[in-house]
């Protein structure tokens, strides 16, 4: 967005606000939509690489289908490795550069930001994912509910959505996370919470950015494909714990109490606990 002119930014962002459905428009519907003319979208698309519109449509409908794949689908498209190669180093190689690409596509001031949202005790936090994504989500939970008061994980079951819906205030935060075949029912939650609420979003998700971008206050996209059936979620984790660890250093004396007072009546609730004492404890 920096390197974009002010006209150029109206597209950039009539884009984003409907993605990716703006983009999908012709010249006249969209600079229409961004009240700009259809000469700053093909200054715009040309700044981003693509020879016209119709090549930058192309290559949009390409990462839209990309975001629905399948493992059945992603089998049959990636390149399978010899049996007798080295497996486990080649993926580990790939995987090093989804964290590499994924921490050099994130601002450092948007992930300042996020977690200073996160350090505020005033504001309750609720997280959930996805099928597959939600233990993510649990894993967050578990940490950052040592760290800080008013922590929620919702559940999994729809029934119970009402009651956090009901608990949240605008002023609070939603941590969900939605990667690739994204899950219909958490595009109606986030919508559900903008709606009622007004809680902001933290949105976790990859690089073809989940319907629930629409909703987000902030959007953390990861890359998630190494060229194998099973997407990684390696990159999302080190951001996860980059957060845990930045929120518990915002207010050091608040953690750190907080933690010797959840170890002292941890000792109390299981008492043949031999967990040994941290070292707040000395």
């Amino acid at each position: 967005m920096d390197e974009l002119t002010s006209a150029e930014r109206k597209v950039a962002t009539a884009m984003l606000a409907d993605y990716p459905f703006a983009g999908l428009m012709n010249l006249v519907e969209l600079a229409e939509r961004a009240r700009t003319s259809s000469q700053t979208i093909l200054r715009l698309v040309a700044k981003l690489d693509f020879q016209g519109y119709g090549e930058f449509q192309r290559a949009l409908i390409k990462e839209i289908k990309e975001g629905y794949h399948s493992p059945l689908i992603l089998h049959e498209t990636t390149e399978h490795r010899d049996e007798n190669s080295a497996f486990l180093s080649g993926l580990s190689e790939a995987t090093i550069a989804a964290i590499r690409e994924s921490i050099n596509g994130l601002s450092e001031q948007q992930f300042l930001s996020i977690c200073g949202l996160l350090s505020d005790p005033k504001r309750s936090l609720f997280l959930i994912g996805g099928r597959m994504s939600h233990t993510l989500a649990m894993f967050l939970f578990r940490h950052l509910r040592q760290v800080r008061p008013k922590v929620y994980l919702i559940s999994e079951n729809e029934e119970e959505w009402p009651e956090y819906l009901m608990r949240m205030a605008p002023k609070d935060i939603v941590m969900m996370i939605d990667f690739r075949r994204y899950q219909k029912n958490l595009e109606h939650f986030a919508g559900l919470i903008s709606e009622n609420n007004g809680a902001k979003i933290v949105l976790f998700t990859d690089k073809w950015l989940s319907p629930i971008s629409k909703f987000s206050t902030h959007t953390l996209p990861t890359v998630v494909d190494v060229d194998t059936p099973w997407d990684t979620a390696l990159p999302m984790m080190l951001v996860a714990e980059a957060i845990i660890n930045r929120v518990s250093e915002r207010d050091w004396d608040a953690t750190r109490k907080r933690l010797e007072n959840w170890d002292r009546l941890r000792g109390k609730v299981t008492p043949n606990s031999q967990a040994r004492p941290t070292k707040a404890n000395h």
